[in-house]
């Protein structure tokens, strides 16, 4: 009987060494962000890891959006690399049309953490492709405005415009006080900020809805007066002085308006810390201004998402569905939204005490979310589903720049634009086989 006792505890023993020794599983996760962003990345990594002792994430920088998307279009046929993945907004089309992800709303339907109407309602109607919300936001945004709020003070503007006409109305007032800055405004020529102020204007930027009520086949901004209203707005204030154009150049831009020498600016909401904490003046942020006299439509969102990757090993793919889950809960949410500027997808963040503490302290910080709530849930507001819509976007910003540098007329420089993006369009839908 001793000698069974011996036996029974040396196995035990045994097995608990076993146990404790056993290595952890691993996740593999592709992002896109260095820098503080990056940082922040890590940290809600490092948070996960530490919480769980049998898996942990191993977090791998993979350069830009684009460059990312073009290692995953070679990895994922070849069953190589990540397990869960971040990928921008453009990608969706393209991945939601392959058989290498898992949709994030088959694995909520198993495992509902949260209620997929606790998610932003702009973000869900965004993601959803043919009825299933394909993937999870984990740093949603939309543009706004920055404003120099000291050097509106200084020219006693009170009234913060809403839009390119009344921008148009205080600029001379604006650069015309003594320490002011030189330029009302500086833009990019980035096409997220054409595509927001097309959807300002209720008009689609491709045919069939945005894609959302068939595939889509051809441009429509050029036909449906909305591309026209914009393009022209924008090229008369570049025209008359009072924006700044700063060609392709998204980040001259931005240091521009926090080195002083632009009084209004449009970037991401994701740029708030970055911007606030850069400037030495004081930073307000407002709506993105409309083309019009008055926005008849909304925001469209930006930023990127986590993804699934489908996988014969089941464990492999809880293991990751778990990361996911703890990525997009409350606190971790919350504490990456405070820590970048970007909004949090899941609605309950906002629920978290230091979250509502943090945005009563900083209300700028607000008003991306509260223009997302003001905009209308429809295929405008959707986005337009096109699997190469980074390469329509592109085409955009290169007839932008000749335009603005007066090579085309606004109708020369819509056909060219809508030549280019259609022959793209056609040539997707027939190797995609839609």
């Amino acid at each position: 009987m001793k000698k069974l006792l011996c036996l029974a505890l040396a196995l035990l023993l045994t097995l608990s060494l076993a146990t404790a020794c056993a290595e952890p599983r691993t996740v593999t996760f592709w992002h896109c962000f260095g820098g503080t962003i990056g940082e922040a990345f890590q940290a809600t990594v490092d948070a996960f890891n530490k919480s769980h002792d049998d898996i942990q994430v191993i977090a791998q920088f993979q350069g830009a959006y684009d460059d990312t998307l073009t290692k995953l279009k070679a990895a994922l046929p070849a069953g190589e690399g990540p397990d869960v993945f971040q990928m921008f907004e453009l990608g969706t089309c393209y991945l939601a049309g392959t058989d290498y992800v898992i949709p994030f709303q088959d694995m909520l339907d198993k495992d509902p953490y949260i209620s997929l109407n606790q998610v932003e309602g702009v973000l869900r109607n965004y993601y959803t492709v043919n009825g299933k919300m394909m993937c999870i936001p984990i740093n949603p945004s939309s543009p706004v405005m920055y404003y120099n709020k000291t050097a509106f003070e200084r020219a006693g503007i009170t009234d913060v415009p809403t839009t390119f006409a009344e921008i148009e109305a205080i600029a001379d007032q604006l650069t015309g006080v003594e320490g002011n800055p030189q330029y009302a405004m500086g833009l990019s020529i980035y096409g997220w900020f054409f595509e927001n102020l097309l959807a300002g204007t209720n008009n689609y930027y491709v045919n069939n809805e945005n894609g959302r009520a068939g595939v889509a086949t051809a441009i429509e901004y050029d036909t449906n007066g909305g591309g026209k209203l914009v393009m022209e707005s924008w090229k008369r204030l570049v025209d008359e002085g009072i924006c700044y154009n700063f060609g392709v150049d998204n980040d001259g831009s931005k240091a521009a308006f926090i080195a002083g020498t632009t009084a209004i600016t449009f970037e991401s909401t994701a740029q708030l810390s970055t911007i606030t904490k850069g400037a030495d003046f004081e930073v307000g942020v407002a709506y993105l201004p409309s083309v019009l006299d008055k926005s008849i439509g909304g925001v469209l969102i930006g930023g990127a998402n986590l993804w699934l990757v489908k996988n014969t090993d089941e464990q492999k793919v809880a293991d990751a569905w778990e990361f996911i889950k703890f990525a997009t809960s409350a606190e971790p949410a919350a504490k990456f939204s405070m820590a970048t500027g970007y909004f949090a997808a899941n609605t309950t963040a906002y629920e978290v005490p230091e979250y509502v503490a943090y945005l009563e302290a900083n209300p700028n910080a607000n008003v991306a979310l509260n223009q997302l709530h003001d905009s209308p849930l429809n295929n405008v507001t959707a986005g337009a589903n096109v699997g190469v819509m980074a390469e329509l976007r592109q085409i955009w910003q290169e007839n932008m720049d000749l335009y603005l540098q007066g090579a085309f007329s606004t109708e020369d420089a819509l056909a060219e634009m809508a030549a280019q993006g259609n022959a793209a369009i056609a040539y997707y839908n027939q190797t995609a086989g839609k």
